[in-house]
């Protein structure tokens, strides 16, 4: 209805204001304990010792004021109901009460949302906007109250979200002022239609049917506001706590969720098994499809994650390929199992347009309560575990154990103390000698590192991996080749004998590491011809033309290289072909095994070599049998203990002497 219908009479006017509040107290009393409820809600409900004593103060007030208007309904309901009461003094306590009970909800949000989580601050979004919402049907007899009251709830919290520097408080505000203005104006309009019925009611009789009518539009407007209320709600739901891409829970809302199942475990004696899976094969697809097919994959794998999980609270993407499941009363051994089931669901092809495309998974599972009772504990225990088992096997699953644990505190300890090895001088250099088997002179000595933390000497095996996985290897490799360069630039051997330094992958494929070669030599006036730098076959299994490109520059300067532990991984003849390297390094596993087979693959090695141009080296000579039938079949050079073990450069003059005058470390 467009237009409000006048009154033409004082009295009409009188029965109409009448009318107007006996229709606010009318509606207050269920809409009271509502608020009430809400109120308790939100003091008690999120509990934080910081905010606890304002929360309390008030709730105290707040209850305070609900009382009042408790006993003001009661007594407009006992004494002033259906007769001719005085308008202007229930009028006034009813507007007064509603609109500072409209300024209390406002300063309990406007002073705690800096100080929220996200869950709290979405749901005391939720209640204020339902609030509101019925506050436009509730407070319909009085336009004014109706419209203040409405926007005092959501426009001073949406204003201040609005000017957040939190994305997610930008877009909740924008929305709240959007709804804030949906609700001054189905307030007006929920306004005009009371007033107009009232007026109605009292200007004829005959007019009922008509009014009944007009009941049912208000009744339609409100439940299209009530469906907006809904529908706005929902969103500020998925904004706070889905993953848009999957549809599952993103990680606040699955800790959340994860939080409760531990609770109620814990309070009911249960446990459960969380596991976290990591696809494989799934940044390929990425790198070779594009992220839209890779986020087509990620949506279809949800899916079938969602035919395993108990609910949606159960299951979330943790992150990138990253996915958690909670399986509740369950074991390990069946937590494996299911693990399993899981991997055969989730490895089977995916159809996206034209392609079939196939994922696999590894799974890390942490049990409750055995491994741990704090939900990021158990999922930092299972990432672990799905980590390890990648690092062995991919496709499969493990459970956590205190040998990882063991594992973890090793590997934390290493990680922190290699952070400052150099700072507190803990590396020194060992020098191992290589024999040439003709002359049975010193050809050249490779470079060891050693590290001892708090007394222990640390493997180099143990602390190399957790150096080059944590990015500290380049400042070490750096310190390793200035200070070998530096120390052998005035030694026993004189300018007559190299030195190998071992060079890592990581180390290699920085652009910066020619650059860090040239200044250890100059630095240390070391010669390039006197360098050795040592990589491992593991060389052919990265970019193999960046590698290449630095192999061939080392050597324009004059640098030679070797390829150590030859024959374990994953070089071939074209490659080595093209490395164009200038010794090969045959494995110590093929010396220890010359009785059953390894002296064929020795021999083809020698022979390869020879046809390629390379120089060869045995490693971990430790008899003189070895060394004997080594130099019949024409290996250039022998290492190992036969000959000397690695020892500091003060010890080296020493030795040497004594080689000279034949004595050795003779293992036989």
């Amino acid at each position: 209805m467009s237009d409000i219908i006048k009154p033409t009479e004082p009295r009409q006017l009188s029965v109409i204001e009448r009318d107007s509040i006996s229709a606010l107290y009318e509606n207050s009393m269920g809409g009271l304990f509502v608020t009430i409820a809400c109120a308790l809600a939100l003091v008690f409900g999120f509990p934080d010792p910081d905010l606890n004593g304002p929360k309390y103060l008030w709730g105290v007030i707040f209850l305070c004021l609900m009382l009042f208007r408790l006993l003001d309904t009661l007594y407009w309901h006992r004494n002033l109901r259906h007769t001719n009461f005085q308008t202007s003094g229930p009028k006034s306590r009813f507007v007064v009460s509603v609109l500072i009970t409209s300024i209390l909800w406002m300063t309990y949000a406007l002073v705690l949302i800096q100080s929220v989580d996200l869950l709290e601050l979405t749901t005391l979004i939720i209640v204020l906007s339902s609030l509101a919402g019925g506050g436009a049907t509730v407070l319909s007899g009085n336009m004014m109250l109706s419209v203040t009251y409405s926007v005092l709830m959501i426009a001073p919290l949406s204003v201040m979200m609005v000017l957040s520097d939190d994305r997610n408080q930008n877009i909740l505000g924008v929305l709240g002022l959007f709804f804030a203005v949906v609700l001054a104006l189905g307030s007006i309009r929920a306004a005009n239609f009371t007033r107009n019925a009232i007026m109605l009611k009292n200007q004829n009789a005959d007019l009922v049917e008509s009014m009944e009518e007009k009941n049912k539009e208000i009744s339609e407007a409100n439940s299209a506001l009530e469906s907006k209320v809904q529908d706005r709600t929902r969103e500020i739901f998925a904004l706070s706590n889905i993953d848009p891409l999957t549809g599952l829970f993103n990680r606040t809302a699955f800790s959340t969720s994860l939080s409760k199942i531990l609770a109620n475990c814990e309070a009911q004696g249960g446990s459960f098994a969380l596991l976290f899976i990591d696809l494989d094969g799934f940044k390929a697809i990425n790198d070779t499809q594009g992220h839209g097919v890779g986020d087509k994959v990620l949506f279809a794998i949800a899916q079938r994650l969602i035919l395993f999980s108990k609910g949606p609270d159960h299951i979330c993407r943790w992150g990138g390929d990253e996915f958690i499941i909670v399986i509740e009363d369950i074991d390990s051994d069946g937590a494996i199992l299911f693990g399993r089931d899981l991997i055969k669901s989730l490895s089977q092809s995916i159809q996206i347009d034209l392609n079939k495309l196939t994922v696999g998974a590894t799974i890390g599972v942490a049990m409750y309560p055995e491994h741990g009772n704090d939900e990021s504990e158990l999922i930092s225990l299972a990432d672990t575990a799905m980590y390890i088992q990648k690092e062995e096997e991919k496709s499969d699953v493990r459970v956590f154990s205190v040998d990882m644990r063991k594992s973890q505190l090793r590997e934390q300890q290493l990680k922190e103390g290699l952070a400052l090895a150099l700072q507190n001088h803990e590396f020194h250099l060992v020098y191992q000698s290589v024999i040439d088997n003709q002359t049975n002179e010193v050809s050249f000595c490779e470079v060891l590192l050693r590290w001892e933390l708090n007394g222990e000497l640390v493997p180099p095996h143990e602390f190399i991996p957790i150096a080059e996985q944590y990015g500290l290897i380049h400042e070490i490799g750096e310190w390793v080749l200035m200070t070998a360069c530096a120390e052998s630039k005035n030694w026993c051997f004189g300018d007559k004998v190299d030195i190998s330094v071992n060079v890592s992958v990581p180390q290699l494929l920085r652009n910066d590491f020619i650059g860090i070669v040239r200044e250890a030599l100059f630095s240390s006036g070391f010669p390039a011809t006197r360098l050795h730098l040592e990589i491992t076959e593991s060389v052919f299994a990265n970019n193999t033309e960046v590698m290449f490109a630095r192999i061939k520059e080392l050597r324009s300067l004059g640098i030679k290289v070797s390829v150590d532990d030859f024959g374990t991984g994953f070089s071939s003849l074209s490659q080595l072909q093209k490395m164009s390297a200038d010794i090969v390094k045959i494995d110590r596993s093929f010396i220890a095994s010359m009785n059953e087979g390894g002296q064929a693959i020795i021999q083809a090695t020698q022979y390869m070599a020879k046809q390629l141009g390379y120089s060869v080296v045995a490693e971990g000579v430790e008899t003189k049998q070895q060394a004997d039938e080594l130099s019949d079949i024409g290996i250039g050079c022998s290492q190992g203990y036969y000959f000397s073990y690695p020892m500091t450069i003060d010890k080296l003059a020493q030795w040497h002497q004594d080689y000279k005058q034949g004595k050795r470390n003779d293992l036989t």
